[in-house]
């Protein structure tokens, strides 16, 4: 019998923060949530993730724009630090702000291979959205992403991104990468951070909403991390 894997789905994603960012419209306050909660829908997700129980690699890395470099709080407040506080596993951050897929696709070999990951979290694709990039193109620069580090057999994450109020082509677009590649998704991970209470500016999280990015990313990869055969690097740490 196949094995069952459970993810956390959160709706929504990276897209609410980047459209304030731009002159598009806004979520009107009183439809703010007031507290971002998960979502917690029991759902269950193959247990063929690529790369699953291969334990190759050493190391966990974050990999994305400049959310995930901190932008605004600095690197030690950013969602891959406070997310390794959290899991107590070490994460590597190999964000860079003003990244595209396009620009993240051309350091891949430099930045992310070299440094032999086990795990990678991909968190791309609202730059993409603000230089109005045409999403067969980001699409198809995040599907040779996500191969490219399956090939050299790293496990690969991708943070699903939204983009209100045309999240359902970014929402479509992600999944079928996941699923053409067998990555782990993990959807909508900045739902109702485009709060003014959760925004250090109007694209990037403060550290209130790095915090809460960091706690939904958590809940997403624990079912994943059960069951993943770990690397040597990592086989005394164990899941809380």
């Amino acid at each position: 019998m196949r094995k069952i894997l459970k993810v956390w789905f959160v709706m929504g994603g990276f897209g609410l923060l980047v459209l304030t960012g731009c002159d598009g419209p806004r979520v009107p306050s009183d439809q703010r949530v007031a507290q971002p909660q998960l979502q917690q829908q029991d759902t269950a997700a193959r247990a063929d993730v690529n790369n699953l129980y291969r334990g190759a690699g050493a190391q966990v890395v974050a990999f994305g724009d400049s959310i995930t470099a901190g932008a605004g709080v600095g690197p030690q407040a950013a969602y891959p630090s406070l997310l390794s506080q959290r899991l107590g596993l070490p994460i590597v951050n190999l964000g860079r702000g003003g990244d595209t897929t396009a620009t993240a696709l051309d350091r891949l070999q430099r930045d992310v291979l070299a440094a032999d990951p086990w795990l990678v979290m991909v968190g791309l694709g609202g730059n993409d959205f603000l230089q109005q990039v045409p999403l067969a193109q980001t699409e198809q620069n995040l599907r040779e992403i996500v191969t490219h580090l399956q090939q050299q057999g790293a496990i690969v994450v991708l943070l699903g991104m939204n983009v209100y109020p045309f999240n359902g082509d970014y929402e479509a677009m992600y999944e079928r990468v996941a699923s053409e590649t067998e990555a782990y998704l993990i959807p909508g991970v900045l739902e109702g951070l485009n709060d003014t209470r959760y925004l250090y500016d109007q694209i990037h999280p403060n550290q209130a909403g790095h915090q809460i990015l960091a706690d939904r990313v958590a809940e997403g990869l624990q079912p994943l991390l059960e069951q993943a055969n770990r690397p040597a690097s990592l086989s005394d740490w164990q899941p809380r």
